[in-house]
């Protein structure tokens, strides 16, 4: 936009009616804080690995987390660095409005030199108002470039502030195939439970199945044992051995 084409009337309207720097200093409040939460938190982060590798936790396993964890320690501080430039930025477009602020020329103070303008217009019948009037004017093409002037420094100073490093997002830490690869091994180590479950199941009922002719073969013995020798003991006869019966004397 040229600036020096708009007459002070607009260029100073806008800049007062505008919603002022209250927005930008809150933003530059907010990412302050933003900032301060990044640096907490990659202290804590750097201070919890420090801890555990120096002592309890001490190994391959410790050596890998700490290359997975230290990427991100590093985008924490890294981003809470672009937030602290976020906020300059901010408060430094809000110096920038500020500025023109006070280098703007009043609106009343406009609109009095065109009142003034169009009086002395009104009644120069004789043109004994010619001095004032060209004096007026002057002030008022005076009062077009201070606007000019105010309005093309904020203009500048407003787009290098808004000018910002794009935020990045934070390296990977852990491996994407991860999950895929800890699935295929719980499905293995489930597939292997089951088969090992299935022969265990089959090997019981082949054991099971052998009960019945182990069982004969144990009984059958014992009942070849009663029939030939009688001292041995029948089943139901409580334990007393046969006796021959009795033979009567003649």
């Amino acid at each position: 936009m040229d600036f020096a084409l708009l007459p002070p009337e607009i260029n100073s309207t806008r800049i007062y009616t505008g919603p002022g720097s209250g927005s930008l200093l809150a933003a530059a409040a907010a990412w302050d804080e933003v900032a301060t939460e990044l640096y907490s938190a990659a202290s804590a982060y750097q201070s919890v690995i420090s801890t555990l590798t120096a002592g309890p936790w001490i190994g391959p396993s410790s050596a890998a987390m700490v290359a997975a964890a230290a990427p991100y320690v590093a985008w924490l501080q890294g981003t809470a660095l672009q937030a602290e430039e976020t906020a300059a930025q901010a408060t430094a477009a809000a110096v920038a409005y500020e500025t023109a602020f006070a280098e703007t020329v009043p609106p009343p103070v406009v609109a009095a030199n065109r009142l003034l303008l169009m009086t002395l217009v009104a009644t120069n019948f004789f043109g004994q108002n010619t001095p004032l009037i060209a004096l007026t004017e002057t002030q008022y093409a005076d009062m077009w470039a201070q606007d000019t002037a105010a309005m093309q420094g904020y203009a500048g100073a407003a787009a290098r502030a808004t000018t910002l490093s794009p935020f990045t997002e934070p390296a990977a830490t852990t491996d994407p195939a991860g999950s895929a690869t800890q699935s295929t091994v719980v499905s293995q180590a489930a597939g292997t439970a089951a088969g090992n479950a299935q022969s265990s199941i089959a090997n019981a009922a082949q054991a099971f199945s052998a009960v019945p002719n182990s069982l004969t073969s144990l009984a059958a013995p014992a009942s070849t044992a009663s029939v030939d020798n009688p001292a041995v003991p029948m089943p139901g006869s409580r334990n007393r051995p046969l006796r021959s019966p009795r033979m009567s004397s003649t």
